[in-house]
């Protein structure tokens, strides 16, 4: 348990000068199931992908929870709306009675909110399954949130 702690540790401290030199970044907030969390992103790190990781509590199995997913930006034909969709899937785990880890596929939306005056802002949603790795099993995830982006 504590190598992998200083192995995330490590991950994080060295990204971090690979992560403020990208042009684009976001943070935000969600909620949903199976928990709540802030997040920090990353805008085109490889040609229409995006990487985030997140930092959470899990409401079911209660406890904390870190993840990143990469994102895959669909060029979709939306209109005039300011609206981007993407795919994506990533991998979590879950420190409370024990250690979890998943996959998690997922589908969503952000809305950019041009239109009341924060272009900045974002509201987003997304779905997907989640395949549990310890303990195996399977579920869903899904959440709403905010994005600022920077």
């Amino acid at each position: 348990m504590r190598k992998l702690l200083i192995s995330l540790i490590a991950v994080a401290a060295l990204g971090t000068g690979a992560t403020f030199a990208q042009t684009g970044t976001w943070a935000g907030i969600s909620a949903g199931f199976p928990g709540a969390s802030l997040h920090f992103g990353v805008e085109n790190v490889v040609n229409n992908l995006d990487v985030r990781a997140n930092l959470g509590y899990n409401y079911f199995p209660v406890g904390f929870s870190f993840g990143v997913d990469a994102l895959y930006n669909l060029n979709l034909d939306t209109g005039l709306a300011p609206l981007s969709t993407y795919v994506g899937g990533g991998i979590g785990l879950g420190f409370g009675a024990g250690l979890a880890a998943s996959v998690n596929l997922l589908v969503g939306a952000e809305y950019r909110l041009v239109d009341v005056g924060l272009p900045q802002g974002g509201v987003f949603f997304e779905v997907g399954p989640s395949i549990g790795l310890a303990p195996f099993g399977f579920g869903f995830a899904g959440r709403l949130g905010f994005n600022y982006h920077f």
